[in-house]
């Protein structure tokens, strides 16, 4: 029994110094330390191990080790417990962070719970949300104006030039007086509402360019090829802008159409060359009627105004004549009536005013028969013969003396 108790003592020793790799704190526990241990006495150590061991370590050992030797580099000896919620700390606070996102001045922020709208952010500035995949959010551009072509394709050549394809599905319409119209335009459009911009359409571009065509085709479809190719280049955008803008706010597209511009509006292409002959005939005949109306204008007001004229000269003859011929009615009645109330007065008053209304005028001399006593004769000839006779019959004066 002693030896067996010495064997099973030695055996006891044997084992405690296998089992001193794994413990702390003296240097000969250190020393055995295998190839898991750190240092310069790495190889040392290892030898020395395996020699006191007498067999090599497994992996659960070398495991066990390394943790060991962890723990030893550790500030403070933290225990492996504390070092694991440090470690779910940080990466609660990562996670947390990561809900952080800018808002910029032109953008609003579109916030999804599980998918779901909750809410839309539209004052700029640093925001959160919870992480995923719990909330997400969706930044949307609302003040960028976006661009549709219809009816053609820009494209950039090699030569930084760029290029025009022409789509005819696209282009080709039908006018109100069954004519068929060749028509390129441009919609100019942006965001009005996030939110609806994106859960209520699926493909905002193609959605807005189907719209574009449906409008601009039903507008075409009431107005006549002249007007559309001429005078109605306006009204045409105008109100296929306003038709979109209903369109669209019926589907709650949150998009606001700001400008539809015409491109180009021409008949089609194979026949384009007998309409321009067309065009150029009616050029001429409007050239011509323009030149009719400015004649007309020029020759119609100059006669109005000549006969303007004379009605003005013939109103005024007409009024000369009725005043002249009233104020001689209204002297001949003057006179009547002093000539009723003093008849001999009248009558040699007007015998005297006829007498000196006709002698006023004459050459001729009267002498009385006193005053003219030793008066001799004489007729000047010369003197009575004036430029006036000279032109006329002579006239012979009389002079009588007595």
């Amino acid at each position: 029994m002693g030896n067996d108790n010495g064997k099973d003592k030695g055996s006891g020793d044997k084992d405690n110094k296998r089992k001193n790799p794994w413990a702390k704190g003296n240097v000969e526990d250190k020393r055995n330390r295998d190839i898991w241990a750190k240092g310069p006495a790495k190889k040392s150590q290892h030898h020395s191990a395996r020699k006191h061991s007498g067999s090599p370590h497994n992996f659960e050992d070398g495991f066990k080790n390394l943790q060991n030797n962890f723990k030893d580099m550790m500030p403070g000896s933290v225990e492996p417990s504390k070092f694991i919620l440090l470690g779910i700390i940080a990466v609660v606070v990562i996670y947390l962070l990561s809900g952080f996102y800018f808002v910029q001045p032109s953008e609003h922020s579109v916030v999804t719970t599980f998918g779901k709208y909750s809410k839309t952010v539209e004052q700029p500035g640093l925001k959160w949300h919870t992480p995923y995949p719990f909330q997400s959010n969706e930044i949307v551009n609302v003040t960028n104006e976006r661009r549709v072509q219809v009816g053609f394709r820009s494209f950039a050549t090699s030569n930084s030039n760029s290029g025009v394809q022409d789509v005819e599905d696209e282009s080709l319409m039908l006018t109100g007086d069954e004519n068929i119209i060749d028509i390129d335009f441009v919609v100019l459009w942006r965001i009005s509402d996030a939110a609806n911009y994106i859960f209520n359409i699926r493909d905002p571009e193609a959605t807005i360019k189907i719209v574009a065509e449906s409008a601009m085709r039903e507008i075409i479809g009431q107005t006549n090829i002249q007007p559309a190719l001429t005078q109605a280049r306006g009204e045409i955008q105008s109100a296929t802008r306003e038709l979109m803008q209903r369109m669209l706010d019926e589907y709650e597209a949150g998009v606001n159409v700001n400008i539809v511009q015409l491109q180009k509006v021409d008949p089609p292409q194979p026949v384009i060359d007998a309409f321009n002959e067309v065009q150029r005939a009616r050029q001429q005949k409007e050239q011509l009627r323009n030149q009719a109306e400015a004649y007309r204008n020029d020759i119609i007001p100059r006669a109005r105004g000549e006969s303007e004229k004379m009605r003005q000269q013939a109103e005024a003859y007409k009024e000369e004549v009725v005043n002249q011929a009233k104020g001689d009615a209204q002297r001949f009645v003057s006179v009547y009536n002093a000539y009723t109330k003093g008849r001999d007065v009248t009558a040699e008053r007007m015998y005297l005013e006829t007498l000196e209304d006709v002698l006023n005028n004459a050459n001729t001399i009267i002498l009385d028969g006193n005053s003219g006593s030793g008066t001799v004769p004489y007729l000047s000839l010369n003197e009575l013969r004036t430029p006036s006779s000279s032109r006329s019959s002579p006239q012979s004066t009389e002079q009588t003396g007595q």
